[in-house]
């Protein structure tokens, strides 16, 4: 009986809806059954084709917009403990950012501090409307079973994602062997989860060796993928051009390392040579522009001059997919990119590039609603006062949509999140938790 009304058909009706593929309903509807989408369209449209006298669950939003379920595809579960934190040390520029900071955060991290940082940042994610994230993780004092703890929470919330640990030099040999083996051992345990993928994880070229990189290419597999920063800074492509690349690419490309299951995050300094090989690879690179803005290691060319796949992502800065599509408009337009250029190149890359991407790694075609999609829908609290089409989508999200949060958020058709209260996790005591290892953490960080 509980099996029953857990899978009872819902349909989702009384605002506008997008699609995810630049269709808008004015007054949209979603009927879901058997954790698909079954009729999608207008609300006449939708409530006609549902069977007579089927007991059901109704929601009417009230004018509050319908989207699917959002996609990011960089992001750092573990960098949600760091807000208000101080570097130790200088930080001029972008190293002394990593070598005073972050890779300073990432030593204390224990297996508590590990699951609390996904914890919040998972409640975040569904608040933001995101139910599929691809993680990018780093603790090189706890790296045996960190993806497994990670897992065991994403799967408590019940959004899907891609998990890595990143492989590094700069902390000596033994962390990258046991680094490797995390990543390649998870990998193997996952290849079958439908809601759970791995991914082979990198952090940047700058700090993996030549041996390190021969290594890893051993034991790339073009189906899995790698998930790295690549020319996120300057130093990036300085490292490699030393070693006689074109930059940071090239040298991927030389190991063998590039598929269209690759994630390049960043991809600021990398040349038109290096552009085109990722462009006959399928990799996909993803923008992060609040991160980037935040750092001051440039900014990424709308449009790259090669038919290069382009994804968007957070890079930890939130988990708000449509702030940061908001970030990307107004970072361009403040370097005099013309809005038509943004428009032409910014929603691709959050809509249609991510979900793509996505595809590759899960079922369901995530980021899209269609007739057969899973039913990862984000109800959004936002009621347009103004006219709401396809024509004017993005203005809405830039202008009004971007600091919204959800109101009802539904992962192959079960609801997860309604009215504010979370259904599949303790948001109270998350916090509570995370208030307590918080200062736990940041003594640690402070006494290294």
């Amino acid at each position: 009986m509980e099996e029953e009304v857990k899978n009872k058909p819902i349909v989702i009706y009384g605002g506008p809806l997008f699609d995810g593929k630049r269709n808008v309903y004015i007054d949209g509807a979603i009927y879901v059954s058997k954790k698909k989408v079954k009729f999608i369209g207008n609300e006449e449209e939708v409530f006609s084709r549902i069977p007579k006298n089927i007991d059901m669950e109704s929601h009417d939003t009230q004018g509050k917009v319908i989207f699917p379920g959002l996609i990011n595809l960089h992001h750092h579960f573990y960098s949600a403990l760091s807000k208000g934190l101080s570097p130790i040390g200088q930080v001029t520029n972008f190293y002394e950012r990593l070598s005073n900071f972050w890779w300073k955060l990432d030593k204390v991290l224990d297996s508590e501090t590990i699951q609390l940082s996904a914890l919040i940042t998972l409640l975040d994610c569904i608040k933001a409307g995101t139910t599929t994230v691809f993680d990018h993780h780093a603790s090189p004092v706890n790296i045996k079973g960190s993806l497994e703890n990670i897992s065991s929470v994403v799967k408590r919330a019940g959004i899907q994602a891609s998990l890595c640990y990143e492989v590094s030099d700069r902390d000596g040999n033994d962390v990258f062997i046991r680094g490797l083996e995390e990543n390649l051992n998870f990998i193997k345990s996952h290849r079958d989860d439908e809601e759970i993928g791995g991914i082979l994880g990198l952090h940047a070229n700058f700090t993996l060796s030549e041996d390190s990189l021969q290594e890893i290419s051993h034991n790339f597999d073009p189906e899995v993928g790698i998930h790295i920063h690549c020319g996120e800074d300057i130093i990036d492509a300085e490292y490699c051009k030393d070693l006689g690349y074109e930059g940071p690419v090239d040298r991927l490309n030389y190991f063998n390392l590039l598929s269209p299951k690759s994630i390049l995050a960043h991809g600021i300094h990398l040349s038109r040579k290096e552009l085109k090989i990722l462009e006959k690879a399928g990799a996909i690179v993803v923008h992060n522009p609040e991160s980037n803005m935040n750092n001051n290691v440039g900014r990424l060319d709308i449009p790259l001059p090669e038919k290069v796949c382009v994804g968007l992502g957070t890079d930890g800065m939130s988990s708000n997919m449509l702030q940061t599509f908001r970030s990307a408009y107004l970072l361009h337009r403040q370097a005099g990119i013309e809005e038509k250029a943004i428009f032409k190149n910014i929603p691709d890359y959050l809509f249609k590039n991510n979900s793509l991407f996505a595809s590759q790694f899960f079922s369901g075609k995530p980021g899209i609603l269609e007739q057969g999609s899973n039913a990862d829908i984000s109800v959004f609290n936002y009621i347009p006062v103004t006219p709401f089409h396809s024509e004017n989508l993005y203005g809405h999200i830039i202008f009004g949509m971007y600091n919204t949060q959800s109101s009802m958020v539904m992962t192959k058709g079960q609801i997860i999140y309604n009215d504010g209260a979370f259904l599949t996790l303790d948001e109270e005591l998350i916090r509570g938790e995370a208030k307590k290892a918080s200062k736990r953490l940041w003594k640690k960080y402070v006494n290294q």
